[in-house]
């Protein structure tokens, strides 16, 4: 595994950004031209570049993992089936299905834990040590080594995190196709609303992260001058901006469930009509329209990590 970037940031001096008396969102023009996707983006994509092997590795792993979890759902329909036959080979399948995840996930979480703390390690300490030679103020390089965290973070659990939600919807939706094909346009009736609402939920959480972003950054020189007005207003803010992310992701999340339910008691009446489907072909049907909506139900935080990501992606980069 690499131990340093092959190719360097380069970081130089940032003027320090200014903060509103109160935290009241920006345009979303301002939040845009401080803050633009393809930053964060060319991030990943040079953690990618810098760190081939070690990265291509641990998402392969991932991959094996996510195609041995698909199967589950049918090896348990399939043992289900076989118990009430007094059978037990779909039993013996399913166990042997159950126990192969188990090795994989195990085997690619330890060996995530060591390659990504190396990673945030080379990272921080070229960030650091090239912000302070170039005058960056010292309360800003702190803020920012920890900010970058959320760089090495989002490679180990977001986008694992990615991974997995599309392979749940999109083969959930293949594995139902066996079964039902009217229910793949039913879990499609739920994508629409899913975009919307989380389109709207990113722009919320971007506006919201440049201002709390900003907080951080000043928060070591608050601390060293310990005027008390001072602190409780820096606190106060960062505690009502947390506030306002936390509820619009209660908004968004609470809207979507409603969606979900009616696609589960669709699922639920019209399946209980087929009299063909034994008791193992439900199972594994609820099994799928789970793993389906619990992708959908991870997007909006996945939507809040990145929309915080391209904030930090300006700062890091940030010729000064």
């Amino acid at each position: 595994m690499a131990s340093s970037l092959s190719a360097p940031l380069d970081f130089g001096p940032v003027a320090a950004p200014a903060i509103p008396e109160d935290d009241a969102p920006e345009s979303l023009e301002t939040a845009a031209a401080r803050s633009g996707p393809a930053s964060a983006w060319s991030e990943l994509r040079g953690l990618l570049r810098a760190y081939p092997v070690a990265l291509g590795l641990t998402y392969l792993m991932l991959f094996a993992e996510n195609v041995v979890r698909l199967g589950q759902p049918l090896l348990l329909g399939w043992a289900v089936n076989d118990v009430i036959r007094g059978q037990r080979a779909g039993l013996a399948a399913f166990a042997a299905g159950h126990l192969m995840h188990l090795v994989v996930r195990s085997l690619r979480q330890m060996y995530d834990t060591r390659t990504f703390s190396q990673i945030y390690n080379d990272r921080v300490i070229r960030l650091v040590t090239r912000q302070r030679k170039r005058g960056v103020d010292v309360s800003r390089v702190a803020a920012r080594a920890e900010l970058s965290r959320q760089f090495v973070t989002f490679s180990e659990r977001q986008v694992p995190a990615m991974i997995t939600a599309m392979f749940s919807c999109l083969g959930a939706l293949v594995m139902l196709g066996f079964y039902d094909a009217l229910l793949i346009a039913a879990c499609a009736v739920l994508i629409l609303p899913a975009v919307v609402l989380n389109t709207v939920y990113g722009r919320q959480t971007l506006r919201i992260s440049l201002h709390l972003h900003d907080q951080f950054e000043r928060e070591v020189g608050v601390v060293a001058r310990a005027e008390e007005g001072e602190v409780r207003g820096h606190y106060e803010r960062i505690a009502r901006l947390n506030v306002r992310l936390s509820d619009f992701e209660a908004w968004t999340a609470g809207i979507m469930e409603l969606f979900v339910l009616a696609l589960l008691v669709f699922a639920l009446v019209h399946i209980g009509r087929r009299p063909d489907f034994l008791p193992g072909d439900v199972f594994a049907v609820f099994r799928y329209l789970l793993m389906f909506v619990t992708a959908v139900d991870a997007v909006p935080l996945l939507v809040e990590r990145f929309s915080r990501l391209r904030d930090v992606a300006q700062r890091v980069q940030s010729p000064g």
